[in-house]
């Protein structure tokens, strides 16, 4: 059946609480209160299908972040954007690398030769790294978050779903913002935004944002800090108006970090349980996070044709990440009293990748039935990676995987509409992907001054081709003003990969192409005059080929060796994600996002160790559930906005975020359990002006503990937690 009898009863409650209460909707904070109109919910414009539409008009899942929420919520991170958002999660190893799970489907294979399974674009860019994305959440329109397989239109195929930064481009109005903020840890943060109209024809916007803080852990071995925070973030565009049809955008942006490494915590010894501490870590290293990464674009967007509008673009990135991990997190010492197998476990990772890619799409202009998106997509991607596991204090012998991959994809691709009348609308998509790769890879070992060729494939790549027809289907009805229903069928791909430290027998051999099918239907209502909004998807998504990741133990290659396997499975997702909204009175609005996943390995056989003679040691998994994917997630929003007095006005406001149970790994088994969980955040903001706003806010005000990575191998499972809580003050002005 497509769901349990409990599954299928929690959707019935649902779409009847849909029904009978006011208010769901796809966009966080879309709501705009007129005190001279009736207080309704306003339509939100987003970019999902490639052309600017309504929210409520678009048969596509999507949850969308106003710049005002975004403000309002301090949303300035993917982690804070990741806990406001259920059905999406993040593993971070490294912090400045984070690894997206949208739906149950997501990617730790770091490797050179592999790709995301849900990923990210910045201003309809494509960003194939995790460190290339430079996107500190400020002076940004809005964010879209994408769910399911995008495989029509949204640059190389995406499986899983999607998360699109749409920053504030520069317009005719001269602007001046800064916003600074003091916190616990000895935060210090400002940024700045600089809208300037040069001439008629031309506006450019600079911004610019500074991160800063002490740690929010303290190195008991050098009194220095752990987990913390220098980033520098600049962005700018500039608008030239050929003609009144005609424009051109140039954008640059760049990021660069510069701290300390996380802190890790090892739970054997523990019982498996949190520490009573987790303020204090003592590394025999503290490691380091160092990133510089950069990406400029130059985009034409026109209507000169008459018949559609034209957009085109060409963009290049860059990345130079550098990263050392004390992963056991203690000394030689504790890891002997601890039983652990080796003195230490550290890892160095150091990556530079360039991608250039382009895209021209063109979008009808007629009013009349049939409508279409199409265009083609470029794009290369080069990347340098070298990963090293070192088992002592003091590096004596190496053990180094050097790779470089390049990745050359083509994508030709056409989005069709046709409306047969005011009410009634089918639609439909195809792309053609030819996608080729070329990854080699050497390891070396012995001396670190004069290390030795184990073995390499430089000079003879393995390679990939892989050609795929993706294709959506659907219908919409339209059955009165308030409500709209869409059904559809979608499918996606990613192409195989090359595992980052494999044995010289697997190094040329990819795994097989992820492939998927998704069923949806959903229905987006307003009620109560446009005051409530109720928008409710229900999704079964059919995977082949999804590629897991593991690392074990592997003693062909030495006592306390590991490597990174990564094996292929068969997956069913079935869900529920569901957006209510309410502009309950003039003063108060509630927002409700609830997530409902079931998603279950079909066919799936782990490669659990490797013995001394190299035979693999395997289990099956299959029925168990998929990593970082909690059946329940849900958050709830709600602010109260005081009325305006001569003094000013106020907003309080609270969100909750909860999780149920998350397996940490696919063997679905005890330690590896994070148990449920709730995150609390609240906000106080005064504006005695319409430009100024102070706000006294505080994130995870319960203090809960929360992993950001966890492994568990050689005798302990180590364990890299979020921040815990934290109390600051910001202030806005804007002229």
């Amino acid at each position: 059946m497509f769901f349990d009898n409990r599954s299928l009863m929690s959707g019935v409650c649902l779409i009847s609480l849909t029904c009978a209460m006011p208010g769901v909707a796809f966009a966080q904070d879309s709501v705009e209160i007129d005190a001279e109109e009736a207080l309704i919910i306003e339509s939100v414009t987003v970019t999902a299908q490639r052309r600017e539409q309504s929210l409520q008009d678009v048969p596509v899942t999507v949850t969308a972040f106003s710049s005002a929420a975004i403000e309002r919520r301090r949303i300035f991170d993917t982690q804070s954007l990741i806990d406001s958002t259920p059905g999406i999660s993040m593993d971070s190893f490294p912090k400045t690398a984070p690894r997206l799970t949208v739906r149950g489907i997501g990617s730790s294979n770091q490797a050179a030769g592999a790709d995301p399974s849900s990923v990210t674009f910045l201003d309809g860019v494509y960003i194939g790294r995790g460190p290339m994305l430079s996107v500190d959440i400020f002076d940004v329109e809005r964010v879209e978050v994408l769910k399911g397989p995008q495989g029509t239109l949204w640059g190389k195929n995406v499986v899983g779903g999607a998360i699109h930064y749409i920053t504030q481009k520069p317009t005719d109005d001269f602007e001046l913002k800064i916003r600074g903020t003091v916190a616990e840890y000895n935060q210090k943060d400002v940024s700045l935004v600089l809208n300037t109209p040069v001439s008629d024809n031309l506006a450019t916007r600079f911004s610019f944002s500074s991160q800063k803080n002490d740690g929010y852990r303290t190195n008991l071995n050098t009194g220095g800090p752990l987990d913390d925070t220098e980033r520098l973030t600049a962005r700018f565009h500039a608008l030239y108006d050929v003609n009144d049809n005609t424009s051109l955008l140039f954008s640059i942006d760049g990021t660069t970090d510069d701290s300390a490494g996380p802190a890790r915590f090892n739970l054997a010894p523990n019982n498996f349980e949190e520490p009573d501490n987790l303020r204090v870590a003592a590394p025999d290293n503290a490691g380091f996070l160092k990133r510089d990464t950069w990406g400029t674009k130059l985009e034409l967007n026109t209507s000169a044709l008459g018949w559609a509008d034209l957009t085109t673009y060409v963009s290049y990135r860059a990345l130079d990440n550098s990263t050392f991990d004390d992963f056991d997190g203690a000394t030689e010492a504790v890891n002997t009293a601890n039983g652990v197998a080796v003195p230490a476990i550290h890892v160095l990772a150091e990556e530079e990748a360039e991608s250039l890619s382009a895209e021209l799409r063109l979008a009808s202009t007629s009013e009349g039935p049939f409508s279409w998106v199409g265009g083609i997509f470029l794009l290369q991607d080069t990347v340098d990676r070298e990963r090293e596991s070192e088992t002592l204090l003091i590096d004596t012998s190496e053990n180094n995987y050097i790779a470089k991959n390049v990745t050359d994809s083509l994508g030709i691709f056409g989005d069709v509409r046709y409306q047969f009348s005011d009410q009634f609308g089918v639609f439909g998509g195809l792309r053609y992907t030819d996608e080729s790769k070329e990854s080699e890879i050497r390891r070396e070992v012995g001396d670190p001054d004069n290390p030795t060729i184990s073995w390499s494939t430089f000079g003879n790549p393995g390679t990939t081709d892989d050609k795929r027809w993706t294709w959506r289907l659907g219908a919409d009805y339209r059955l009165n003003e308030n409500l709209f229903v869409f059904g559809s069928v979608a499918t996606g791909f990613k192409s195989g990969a090359f595992q980052e430290r494999p044995d010289f027998e697997l190094a040329n051999i990819p795994t097989d192409p992820e492939e998927v099918t998704n069923y949806e239907v959903g229905i987006k209502s307003d009620f109560w005059q446009n005051r409530a909004r109720a928008n409710v998807s229900v999704f079964l998504a059919d995977y082949t080929g999804l590629q897991t990741i593991n690392t074990i133990s592997d003693a062909s290659l030495g006592p306390g060796e590991t490597s990174v396997i990564v094996d292929n499975a068969d997956a069913e997702i079935k869900g529920i994600e569901t957006e209510f909204q309410l502009q309950a009175t003039n003063n108060l609005r509630l927002d409700l996002l609830y997530t409902y996943l079931d998603a279950k390995f079909t066919d799936y056989v782990e490669t659990q160790e490797i013995l001394a003679d190299g035979t693999p040691v395997v289990l099956d998994l299959t029925g168990n559930k998929l990593q970082l994917t909690p059946v329940h997630a849900a958050t709830f929003s709600g602010v109260y906005t005081t009325d305006a007095y001569s003094w000013g006005e106020l907003d309080f406001g609270l969100d909750l975020k909860y999780t149920s149970t998350i397996y940490e790994d696919n063997n679905n088994q005890e330690p590896d359990v994070r148990d449920p969980q709730t995150l609390v955040d609240a906000y106080i903001s005064y504006r005695p002006k319409d430009n100024v706003v102070l706000q006294l806010w505080g994130k995870n005000l319960t203090d809960e503990a929360y992993s950001l990575h966890q492994v568990e191998i050689l005798g302990g499972q180590f364990v890299a937690y979020a921040p815990g809580k934290q109390i600051g003050l910001s202030a806005t002005v804007e002229f």
